[in-house]
Order: structure tokens, then C-alpha cells, then sequence
């Protein structure tokens, strides 16, 4: 599932390691250490998976375009 369908307060894993989600780009793992999360990171949910309503869910949908498809290459020599 991806980060962003889940709620605040949610609990998931992620990489062997136990987090609750405490904003909607930010967990906590067990040693309560924060962590930011993309969107669109797949976790595992502990439990029964604690959701955003679905229209709060579209609003923190990733975009389709991915992050890098803006970029162009640097001009040489105009330094």
C-alpha cells in the first residue's frame, strides 16, 4: 500500500522496521525517531489499515509526472 492512503496514527512497516505515521509525510519508528516519507513509498500495514477518507486521500495523491521530468541538462561552459 502507499504511504499516502494512510491515516496519522496509522501503524505500517517499512524495511524490517516498525513506524506510526504522525503527519501525512512523517512516521515514527519504535525508538521514536522521526522520518519523512514520499508519498508514494509502499509499506506494509500492521493491523487493519487505518485510511484517509478518500477525497483526503486524492488530495495527497502523488502526481503522475515523475519528479525528475523537468530537469535538463546543465550548460557546459557557462560558468
Amino acid at each position: 500500500m502507499q504511504f499516502y492512503l494512510l491515516a496519522p496514527g496509522a501503524r505500517f512497516e517499512f524495511r524490517g522496521r516498525e513506524f506510526k505515521k504522525t503527519a501525512i509525510s512523517m512516521a515514527q519508528d519504535s525508538e521514536r525517531n522521526g522520518n519523512i516519507f514520499q508519498g508514494e513509498t509502499e509499506v506494509t500495514p500492521i493491523g487493519e489499515p487505518l485510511l484517509l477518507p478518500e477525497a483526503e486521500g486524492e488530495k495527497w495523491k502523488p502526481s503522475e509526472i515523475p519528479w525528475n521530468a523537468f530537469m535538463v541538462p546543465s550548460p557546459v561552459g557557462k560558468f
